[in-house]
C-alpha cells in the first residue's frame, strides 16, 4: 500500500511538472500576429526572455545568444522581484493590408528603464526609452503607462527587443494596440481613479472638518491613512506623474513605497483608537503604535535616503499585514461584546486582506498580473475605507453621546446644587437663581411678591413622631404649597421648616394678600402623616419688589422681618415688610 502510494505521488509530481517542462522547451519565435480588426493583442504568450547577470549586455549581445531565449515560466506576464536586467524578444507580422500603426503598451507604470529596439528585416528603425526615471516631460508618449509608437510595414519580418531593469517588482503586463483602442482604455482608466481618487478626497476633507470639529485624533489618524492610500493609487496606476508631480523623477520613483508606509501609520493608530484597544488589551495597544512607530521611522529613513527603494518596499510589505494581525483580535472582542464599529471593521479588514494578499502575491511575481490582481488591493481598500467611515461615525455617535451624557450629568450636578435633597424644591442658591432672573421685570404695573413662611407647630411633631414623619410633613407641605400657585410661580426651601414663594406678574399689594390668605387657607386642613391627624399652622412676611426692595436680599430680609413680627403677634398671620419698616429685629 505504501508503495502504492508513493508511485501515486510520483505520477502526480510529473503531471504538475509537465506544463512547465512543456512551456521551457516549447518552440519560440513563432511571429505575433496584427489584426487591425483585432485593436488589442496580448504580447506574452509569444515572448521569450533572456536574463543578463551582468546588467552590461547590448542587444548585439542578446542578439548572439538567441539559442539561450526560453518562454517565461510562472506567473502570467509577471517575472516577481528581479535585481537583474531582462531582455524579451518578440516577433511581429502585420495583416497583409494592415495600417501596421500600433502602439507597444506596458500597462505597469512603476518600471524603472524599459529600452525598446524595433528591428525590421535585420536593420533597427527604431529606439525608445520608457520608465519611470525620465521626467513626464522628456517621455516619448505623455501618458500614464509607457507606451512606444511603432510603425510597422505589412508582410516584413518585425522584431521587438526589449531591456528592462527596475528596482520594483517587474510586473509586465505588454500588449500591441490600436491608438483608438488604447484611448478608449485610458479613458475608462482615468474615469473609474478619478472617481476612487474623489471619494479618498471626500473623505479626507470630511475627516479633517471632523477632526478640527470635534477635536478628536481618531480623525486626524483616519485622515493620514487616507492621504497615505490615495497617493498610492495615484502614484500605483500613473496618475501622479502624469497630473501632479510631472516634473520630479524623484517623487515617481520613490512615492509608493512612502505612501504606503504613511498610510500604514495612520490606520494602525486610527484603529487603535477606535476600537479602543488600549481597553481590550494595553499590549495589544503598545505594539500597534510601537509598530506605527516603526513605520514612520521607516518612512522618515527612506525620505532622506538612509534605506533604498527596495528596503523600503520590504519594510512596508512585512508590516502591512500588522494592520489586521494586531487589530484582529481587539475587533473580535469588542464584536462579542456587542461593539456595532467592530463588526464594519472585520468586515473590511476580510476585504482588505484579500486584497492586499492579492497586491502582495503580485508584486513578488505568485500569481497572473491581470485587470483584477492589479485592482484587487484596490477594490479591497476602497472598501474598507467606507467600512472605516462607518468606524467613524460610530466613533462620532459615541462622541455625541458621551457628549450629551456630560451635560445631563452636569445638569444632574447642577439640579443637586440648587435643589433641595428632601423635598425637590430650590433651596436658597436655586432660590436666588429664579430672584436674578425675574427682578429686572419688576416694575409698577408687574409686580413681584417674595413671602417668607415658617411652620407653626413643626417642631412638636417632630419630637413626637420622630425625624422621619417630619421629613414626610415637609413633603407634604411642600405640595399643598404648590397647590393654590400658577405653574409660573416659584416654591423653594431655605432650610427647616422655613420655605419661601416667589410670584410675579402682580398688580399691587392686594394681589399679593390674596395670594399671601390662600397660603394661609390651604393650611387649614390637617395633615395625615403615618396614620396620624397632624395639625400645623403658617406666619407669612411678604415684601413687593420694586416697592420695597430691589435686590433678592432686601426683599428676603423685609419679608423676614415681617414673618418674625406675624410670630410676635400671635401666629398664623399674614404682614408686608415695607420698605419703611426698620430691618433691624429683636
Amino acid at each position: 500500500m505504501n508503495a502504492f502510494v508513493r508511485r501515486l505521488l510520483r505520477l502526480v509530481c510529473l503531471l504538475c511538472l509537465l506544463p512547465g517542462w512543456a512551456a521551457a522547451w516549447a518552440p519560440h519565435g513563432e511571429p505575433l500576429q496584427l489584426l487591425d480588426d483585432r485593436g488589442e493583442v496580448d504580447a506574452w504568450p509569444a515572448l521569450t526572455i533572456l536574463a543578463d547577470p551582468t546588467g552590461q549586455w547590448q542587444v548585439e549581445d542578446v542578439q548572439e545568444r538567441m539559442s539561450q531565449l526560453r518562454p517565461p515560466t510562472g506567473a502570467r506576464a509577471n517575472l516577481g522581484v528581479r535585481r537583474d536586467a531582462v531582455w524579451l524578444h518578440l516577433p511581429l507580422e502585420v495583416s497583409t493590408g494592415g495600417r501596421g500603426r500600433w502602439l507597444l503598451d506596458i500597462d505597469y507604470p512603476s518600471l524603472d528603464r524599459v529600452e525598446v529596439y524595433q528591428f525590421t528585416e535585420g536593420r533597427l528603425m527604431k529606439f525608445a526609452r520608457v520608465g519611470d526615471d525620465l521626467p513626464f516631460r522628456l517621455r516619448t508618449l505623455q501618458v500614464r503607462t509607457h507606451a512606444v509608437a511603432l510603425e510597422l510595414q505589412p508582410g516584413q519580418r518585425h522584431e521587438l527587443w526589449l531591456r528592462v531593469q527596475t528596482t520594483s517588482s517587474m510586473v509586465l503586463p505588454i500588449s500591441l494596440m490600436t491608438a483608438e483602442r488604447y484611448h478608449q482604455r485610458e479613458a475608462s482608466v482615468q474615469l473609474i481613479q478619478g472617481v476612487i481618487a474623489g471619494i479618498g478626497l471626500c473623505l479626507l476633507i470630511y475627516s479633517i472638518a471632523q477632526w478640527l470639529s470635534l477635536r478628536d485624533r481618531t480623525f486626524a489618524f483616519y485622515a493620514v491613512a487616507i492621504s497615505g492610500t490615495t497617493v498610492f493609487f495615484f502614484s500605483y496606476y500613473g496618475l501622479g506623474p502624469q497630473h501632479i508631480w510631472t516634473g520630479s523623477v524623484w517623487i515617481t520613483n520613490n512615492i509608493a513605497p512612502l505612501s504606503v508606509l504613511v498610510a500604514l501609520v495612520g490606520g494602525l493608530l486610527f484603529m487603535d483608537r477606535a476600537l479602543l484597544v488600549a481597553q481590550h488589551n494595553a499590549r495589544w495597544s503598545l505594539a500597534m503604535r510601537a509598530t506605527a512607530y516603526a513605520a514612520s521611522a521607516a518612512a522618515v529613513a527612506f525620505a532622506v535616503g538612509l534605506i533604498d527603494y527596495r528596503m523600503a518596499q520590504l519594510v512596508s510589505t512585512v508590516l502591512g499585514p500588522s494592520l489586521i494581525v494586531l487589530g484582529l483580535p481587539a475587533a473580535v472582542a469588542r464584536l462579542r461584546a456587542g461593539d456595532r464599529a467592530a463588526l464594519y471593521v472585520v468586515i473590511g479588514w476580510g476585504l482588505y486582506g484579500v486584497g492586499i494578499g492579492v497586491m502582495v502575491s503580485l508584486l513578488r511575481g505568485y500569481v497572473d498580473s491581470n485587470w483584477w490582481t492589479q485592482h484587487a488591493f484596490e477594490l479591497g481598500m476602497l472598501i474598507e475605507m467606507v467600512m472605516w467611515q462607518r468606524v467613524l461615525a460610530v466613533r462620532q455617535q459615541q462622541l455625541r453621546h458621551a457628549a450629551e451624557q456630560a451635560d445631563r450629568d452636569r445638569e444632574a450636578l447642577l439640579s443637586l446644587a440648587h435643589t433641595d435633597a428632601l423635598t425637590g424644591l430650590p433651596n436658597r442658591r436655586g432660590l436666588h437663581i429664579e430672584l436674578a432672573a425675574a427682578l429686572p421685570r419688576a416694575n409698577g404695573e408687574q409686580q413681584l411678591a417674595v413671602f417668607l413662611l415658617d411652620l407653626d407647630g413643626f417642631k412638636a411633631v417632630n419630637d413626637a413622631l420622630g425625624h422621619d414623619a417630619g421629613d414626610e410633613l415637609l413633603k407634604e407641605v411642600a405640595a399643598r404649597l404648590r397647590a393654590p400657585l400658577r405653574h409660573r410661580d416659584v416654591v423653594a426651601r431655605l432650610g427647616g421648616d422655613e420655605f419661601v414663594v416667589m410670584a410675579t406678574d402682580l398688580a399691587g399689594d392686594d394681589d399679593a394678600r390674596r395670594l399671601g390668605f390662600k397660603l394661609l387657607d390651604a393650611f387649614a386642613v390637617p395633615f395625615s402623616v403615618r396614620g396620624r391627624s397632624c395639625t400645623v399652622g403658617l406666619t407669612v412676611g411678604y415684601a413687593l419688589a420694586p416697592h420695597d426692595g430691589r435686590d433678592a436680599d432686601s426683599l428676603l430680609q423685609r419679608a423676614d422681618a415681617a414673618m418674625y413680627a406675624g410670630k410676635q403677634a400671635g401666629k398664623h398671620t399674614l404682614r408686608r415688610g415695607q420698605a419703611s419698616v426698620s430691618l433691624v429685629t429683636a
